[in-house]
Formats: structure tokens, sequence, C-alpha cells
């Protein structure tokens, strides 16, 4: 078995390299730093699986998953994350992951989910299936609501401190579009400011609060 790791953080990506060749004996795994290297090393040879972060240092992992998918409509991606909102789970669902993990798993699910997703199965946590199917029937204790695919990325490049111009670069959109996902991010939201956002990301999990003080003295300008 052949496996593409995405993480940012070196010291966990080599982390979770050590446990998958520990407890996949025989296991590949090619590791990237970036949504754009996972990209480019799938390219040179893909993998049985892709398992990559929510959180990449360039765009989402969502995005990652999106555009794998519109490549290569057979790649199988999980996600094992730090975030485990019910509603950013369903997102990665709807981007075409086959499964989602939480760092908090044990891992002999991280391993159950990855021989699954390599399959082609589909594999949620069992907490986070409790969680998500509670979502489903109204019972929502997410956070973010009904925030669309699109509205959650730029959520997170604004959060991490990208002007709108540069969040447009790297979605490939105009910065009136993203603008305009801005407006309607907030309307959906309830607040009214960029820091208002800023504080919102941090409380789901998409962005250190500590980072958050740094974040605020410029994010008048996206507001």
């Amino acid at each position: 078995m052949r496996i593409l790791l995405a993480e940012g953080q070196s010291i966990t990506r080599e982390g979770i390299a050590c446990l998958l060749r520990t407890m996949l004996p025989g296991v590949i795994v090619d590791q990237a730093d970036s949504g754009a290297e996972a990209l480019s090393r799938y390219a040179e040879q893909t993998a049985d699986i892709v398992v990559t972060e929510l959180l990449l240092p360039d765009f989402s992992g969502l995005e990652l998953c999106k555009r794998l998918k519109a490549r290569w409509r057979r790649s199988a991606v999980l996600f094992a994350s730090v975030i485990d909102d019910p509603a950013l789970v369903r997102q990665a669902l709807d981007a075409g992951a086959l499964g989602y993990v939480s760092r908090n798993c044990r891992p002999s699910e991280l391993i159950a989910a990855v021989r699954g997703v390599a399959d082609h199965q589909l594999y949620l946590e069992h907490a986070l299936a409790t969680r998500l199917a509670f979502a489903n029937q109204g019972i929502d204790d997410s956070r973010l609501g009904d925030v669309t695919q699109r509205e959650l990325e730029i959520m997170i490049l604004t959060a991490r401190g990208s002007s709108p111009r540069e969040v447009a670069q790297c979605l490939n959109i105009s910065t009136k579009t993203v603008a305009n996902h801005l407006a309607v991010l907030k309307g959906k939201l309830g607040i009214n400011s960029s820091i208002e956002l800023l504080h919102r990301a941090a409380d789901a999990g998409l962005v250190n609060y500590g980072k958050v003080g740094k974040l605020s003295e410029s994010a008048s300008h996206l507001s």
C-alpha cells in the first residue's frame, strides 16, 4: 500500500508516518507539507490513499480533496484532523472524501480507517458518526451552521491573515467574489466585522487563539 500524507506540521507528520509504518508493515508513506506539494507528489506517483489534515499551510484540505477528485476521480481521501466539527465533517464528505477521523482517535481506529478508505469504503470515526447523525436530525452542536465549502475555505485563509487579494489568488477567484463570500459568511454567522470572524474561526478551532490578537491588528482592511 502507498499512502500520501499531507500535513503542515513536520513533527506531527513524522509521527503519523512512523505510526503508519509500524502498524502497516511494508507500507510506503510519501509526505507533503502543503496542498500544492501533495498535488505535485500525487501527479508524480499516485497513492492508494491520501491522508490529509483539514488545515494546510496554503489551502484547505477540502480544496485539496476537491482538486484531487476533479483530476483523479478514483482517488481515495481520508481526513485525519484536529477539527471535529460536524459541519466540517459533512463538508469533507461532500467534497468527495471517503473517511474522516479526529486526532483523538485510537491508533487502531486510524489504521482501520486507512485500510477501509484505501479499499474505497466509507469510514467515519464512531464518535464523529454519532455527532453527525444528531446534526442531521436537527440536534446540531456545530458552530459553523450552514457555511458552504467555499465560504469555509475563505474563512480559514482570512483567519490566517491572508488579504482578499491573496485569498483570491489561492482559490483562483476574483477579489470581488471573495468580498461577496465574506459578506454572506458574516450574515450567516450573525457577525458584523472581520475581527468577529477571526474569533469565530478560533472558536471553531480553525486558528489558534494565540494568533487572533496578532491577526486582529491587521483585520480592519477586511471589514
